[in-house]
C-alpha cells in the first residue's frame, strides 16, 4: 500500500504538468485582455467563472472520496469482524491477488493517464482498485483487535478532519512541498526495507519499528495538507493544483493518504490477535 501511494505521489511531484490548471491560466490571459480594454466587469465575470469551475472539482473529488473510502469500509469490515483466522490464513491467496491487482491498476493509471481523464473508463479504474485495496485493509485490519481497529479509525477521522480545516485556512502555500514529501516517502521506504532485512536476520527491531511508524503517520499528516491544498488551488490563493480534469488522481491521492495514515496508527497503537 506505501508503494502505491509512492506511485500517486510520484505521478503528482513530477509527471503532472497540470498542477497548473488550463482553465485560470485561460482565464489569466482573459483578464489581462480585459483590463486593457478597460473592461473591469469582464475580468470580473471569468474571475467568478473560473471560481465556480474549480468549486466543481472540489466538489467532484471529495464526492468520490466518499464513495471511495464507504466502499472500502463495505468490503474490509465483513473480512475483519466477521471471517475466522483460519479463513484468513487459508484464503491468504486472495491478500495477495488483492496486492497484485491494485499495484496492476495502479501502475496501468500511471501509465495511461488519458484513461484517468476520460469518462467512464477513470471511475471503473477508480472502482476496481478501490475494491481490492478494501481486501487488503480487511486483511491488514483482522490481525488486529476490533477496539483497536476503532481506535485507528477515530484517530485518523479527526486528523484528517483537522488537516484539512488547516489546509484550507492556512495562509501559508504547502503546495511547492512536494518534492520534499516525496523525499520523505522514499526515505520511509527504504528505512521499511532495512527494517524487515534486519528481522529477517532476527535483530530485535521493536523500537525501529515504532519509529517506521511513526515517522509514517507524521509523513502522510502532512500528505493530507499537500494534496488538500493542491486541490483547492488558486481559489485558495496557492501556487500549484490539481488541474479540473485530474479529479480522480486528486480523490486517489487524498484516499491514499487516509488508507496509509490508518494503517500507520493501527500499527503503532493497536493490539493484535
Amino acid at each position: 500500500i506505501l508503494a502505491q501511494a509512492f506511485l500517486a505521489q510520484a505521478v503528482t511531484a513530477q509527471t503532472f504538468d497540470v498542477h497548473r490548471c488550463r482553465v485560470p491560466e485561460f482565464a489569466r490571459i482573459i483578464c489581462q485582455m480585459a483590463e486593457t480594454i478597460e473592461d473591469t466587469s469582464f475580468a470580473q465575470m471569468v474571475k467568478d467563472a473560473t471560481t465556480e469551475v474549480r468549486k466543481g472539482f472540489i466538489r467532484k473529488v471529495y464526492s468520490i472520496l466518499t464513495v471511495q473510502l464507504l466502499l472500502t469500509v463495505a468490503v474490509a469490515v465483513p473480512l475483519t469482524t466477521m471471517v475466522s483466522q483460519a479463513w484468513l490464513i487459508a484464503n491468504a491467496w486472495l491478500l495477495y491477488l488483492s496486492l497484485a491487482m491494485t499495484l496492476v491498476t495502479m501502475c496501468a493509471m500511471v501509465c495511461c493517464q488519458k484513461m484517468t481523464r476520460t469518462f467512464p473508463t477513470n471511475y471503473l479504474f477508480l472502482f476496481v482498485f478501490t475494491a481490492f485495496e478494501g481486501v487488503c485493509v480487511g486483511f491488514f485490519s483482522a490481525q488486529y483487535t476490533w477496539q483497536s481497529v476503532v481506535l485507528a479509525m477515530g484517530m485518523t477521522t479527526v486528523i484528517f478532519l483537522c488537516m484539512t480545516v488547516f489546509a484550507w485556512k492556512s495562509t501559508t502555500d504547502f503546495t511547492g512541498f512536494g518534492p520534499y514529501l516525496f523525499g520523505a516517502l522514499i526515505v520511509l521506504i527504504v528505512f521499511g526495507l532495512f527494517i524487515s532485512i534486519l528481522s529477517l536476520c532476527g535483530v530485535g527491531v521493536y523500537w525501529a519499528y515504532m519509529a517506521y511508524n511513526l515517522i509514517g503517520v507524521i509523513i502522510f499528516t502532512f500528505y493530507i495538507v499537500y494534496d488538500t491544498q493542491l486541490i483547492i488551488g488558486e481559489w485558495g490563493g496557492h501556487k500549484h493544483q490539481f488541474g479540473i480534469d485530474d479529479y480522480v488522481f486528486a480523490a486517489l491521492n487524498l484516499y491514499l493518504d487516509i488508507i496509509n495514515l490508518f494503517l500507520f496508527l493501527l500499527r503503532l497503537f493497536g493490539n493484535r490477535r
